[in-house]
């Protein structure tokens, strides 16, 4: 017993190291050849770096990525990109592949260190648009849900779902800004981010239903069946994704920014993908602070070749 006990506490701590220290995971590796480990991460860049203009943020952000590693990158809020510009950016932190749509001035799109199909762009009544692709042979799809509008945002996630759906995505994932709140959140955001419902603007408010926080978006893609992985790896009060303290309206005190935070970027897998996850994270801590007013959030999939 002693022994098992001591495997647990060194695992942990293995995990726990590797979490804070994202150099050492090209050090990972298996014993059997023909495995690897795929990161997807997403990313709502806030306003594509300034319209092009930060170019010092950028350069930052490029920087992090780089660190993280990701082998495939969703990104919302492209703005005043095209895809030149993405395919630019992408090289930069070592992906090769990229796609964009362009519904309106907040661009959406994918990046990849291998070959990306295009599936389908969809630019109307899916916010900001949503793309679909496929890469290491997953449908990924990425999106940005209406920021103003509960009812709108219902409606937009219908429409995907059924497209999930109609299409049978049995090996998919949907990510992005979905400006929306999770039922698995419920219980946290109630006793925690209370002064949120005064910030939406309280009765009337059409970011709320009944004056109150919507969990329906997010319940609607649950019921597809998709995953929401963050919150199997990530406790309540970690789950924040939004806002940051780039935002010079916000305080750097954690206490005082815990009333108003939310989370609002998911990762939802499919069961099949789901399967696969070994890791999820949501990097709300440290330089991700001052590359956007979103954090990032990733999932690691361990692919074994050997059983395909």
């Amino acid at each position: 017993m002693k022994k098992i006990f001591l495997s647990v506490m060194m695992t942990l701590c293995a995990l726990s190291i590797y979490a804070q220290n994202p150099e050492l995971v090209k050090y990972e590796r298996y014993w059997k050849k023909n495995v690897e480990k795929v990161r997807v991460m997403s990313y709502n860049i806030l306003n594509g770096f300034g319209w092009g203009e930060d170019l010092e943020r950028q350069d930052r952000f490029v920087e992090w990525i780089k660190q993280q590693d990701p082998e495939i990158l969703g990104l919302q809020e492209l703005c005043n990109f095209d895809l030149p510009k993405l395919k630019q950016l992408a090289a930069r932190y070592g992906h090769p592949y990229a796609e964009i749509v362009i519904a309106d001035g907040y661009p959406v799109g994918v990046t990849s260190k291998k070959p990306i199909i295009l599936k389908h762009k969809i630019e109307k009544d899916c916010g900001h648009g949503l793309i679909h692709i496929q890469t290491y042979g997953f449908d990924i799809l990425v999106t940005h849900l209406n920021p103003a509008n509960t009812i709108k945002r219902q409606q937009e996630a219908a429409k995907i779902a059924k497209y999930i759906n109609e299409n049978k995505l049995k090996n998919c994932m949907l990510m992005g800004d979905m400006n929306s709140h999770s039922p698995y959140d419920a219980d946290f955001m109630e006793t925690h981010a209370y002064e949120l419902l005064g910030k939406y603007g309280g009765n009337g408010s059409s970011n709320l239903l009944d004056g109150q926080f919507d969990y329906s978006v997010i319940s609607h893609f649950l019921s597809v069946p998709l995953i929401d992985i963050c919150r199997k790896y990530v406790k309540p009060a970690k789950r924040t994704t939004f806002p940051t303290p780039v935002l010079m309206g916000q305080s750097r005190h954690p206490e005082y920014r815990n009333k108003t935070n939310e989370r609002l970027d998911y990762l939802l897998l499919s069961p099949k993908v789901a399967q696969l996850a070994v890791d999820a994270f949501i990097f709300n801590e440290g330089p991700t602070e001052y590359l956007s007013d979103h954090y990032p959030i990733a999932v690691d999939l361990f692919i074994d070749h050997n059983m395909q």
